[in-house]
């Protein structure tokens, strides 16, 4: 406990000294030019199922839907999809290798936002399903062989869970996060982090690496100014909403994607009514038109034109 402590300490008194005598600039959020949609899972991978569906056709459904909405809203902004087709991103042979080609392509094509669009489902099958339950103990045999065996009765219980979520990549894993923004800066050939001065600088030195630390502070800020947009769209159309989530073990393709980065969950496919809208053209559009509605008080707060939610 004690080298923790004075460890972090020292870290702390190098990067006061540094900072007294370089001076790095705030983080700026730029004008929103570039959004990456990726639709989740694809191909050979289908994601989850319900009874009628499979993720990865709902996912790219609203995907679709989505970018198109965008484009006609902000006439400006260029859409970047991930896929477009039921194919693993990049066709790339496995599903980490697809997830590396996500993050890749969101990186390099400069991305101001990452929007991953999934469908949720619970352990229990989809519809309903059988549960046992112990009933009495029957008595069979005689003396040395009497012997009691259990009598179960089986229910079936129909599957209710639903709602919409929206996760964010863990706070605590700040240095994939900060790699992954300083990668970003790499493959646009050395564009600059927001500094107004327009002057690239080296990724390898101590300067750089604290400024990839502020904007991942930045950028976890607006993951949670997006996300909390979304699913205050989506409670005003009436859907139940299990909020913002952080998963304890992370998730890759948020990770390693240096901008603001959020996955929404549309609903649970394991229940037969929010799988029944979720499959339907009136449901994937309601979807589409809550996450753009979104993205438009989003784009607004970032840019300062309208109040931000978090003031």
């Amino acid at each position: 406990m004690f080298k923790k402590t004075a460890t972090l300490l020292t870290l702390c008194g190098i990067m006061v000294g540094f900072t007294s005598f370089v001076r790095i600039p705030p983080p700026q959020m730029p004008l929103l030019r570039t959004v990456v949609i990726d639709p989740g899972h694809g191909g050979f991978d289908p994601g989850t199922h319900g009874l009628i569906t499979k993720e990865k056709d709902i996912a790219l459904a609203i995907s679709l839907q989505l970018g198109k909405m965008l484009q006609q809203a902000h006439p400006g902004l260029k859409i970047v999809y991930t896929r477009t087709t039921d194919i693993m991103p990049g066709n790339k042979p496995n599903v980490l290798e697809g997830i590396r080609y996500r993050a890749e392509l969101a990186n390099r094509s400069g991305g101001d936002l990452f929007i991953c669009i999934h469908c949720n489902a619970t352990r229990q099958p989809a519809g309903s399903y059988p549960v046992k339950r112990l009933v009495r103990y029957r008595i069979t045999g005689k003396g040395a062989h009497k012997r009691s065996i259990p009598v179960y009765s089986t229910t079936w219980v129909r599957n209710t869970v639903h709602g919409t979520a929206c996760y964010i990549w863990k706070a605590d894993r700040n240095v994939n996060k900060s790699d992954a923004i300083s990668r970003r800066e790499e493959l646009l050939d050395g564009e600059n982090m927001g500094d107004s001065t327009g002057t690239a600088f080296d990724l390898t030195t101590p300067e750089a690496r604290m400024r990839s630390l502020l904007y991942e502070k930045k950028y976890f800020g607006n993951s949670t100014l997006f996300g909390t947009l979304v699913e205050r769209e989506f409670v005003r159309t009436g859907r139940r909403s299990e909020g913002l989530v952080q998963r304890q073990e992370g998730i890759g393709v948020l990770q390693a994607t240096g901008m603001p980065s959020v996955l929404i969950e549309t609903g649970y496919l394991t229940n037969k009514e929010e799988e029944r809208y979720l499959a339907g053209r009136k449901g994937q559009a309601e979807v589409a038109r809550n996450i753009a509605a979104a993205f438009k008080h989003y784009k607004d707060q970032v840019e300062g034109r309208e109040k931000r939610a978090d003031n």
